[in-house]
């Protein structure tokens, strides 16, 4: 059950990532208004952790599939 839990969790952390990867916008005023300033965050780095957070929930799913 916790896996599903955990698993469902990435994907909308990942979805979440990817679309501030993509919507220009939208990231600079969330990274506006963040308690914590960053101005290193590029896009490039949303795009790989929303995939990696993609890999980490079909790990999570199926990984006693290929063992």
């Amino acid at each position: 059950m916790w896996r599903y839990v955990l698993a469902a969790f990435l994907i909308v952390m990942g979805v979440i990532e990817i679309l501030l990867a993509l919507n220009k916008p939208m990231r600079e005023e969330i990274l506006k208004n963040s308690p914590i300033p960053s101005s290193s965050v590029t896009p490039i780095f949303l795009l790989s952790a929303g995939l990696l957070a993609f890999a980490m929930a079909l790990v999570l799913l199926f990984y006693n599939r290929f063992l």
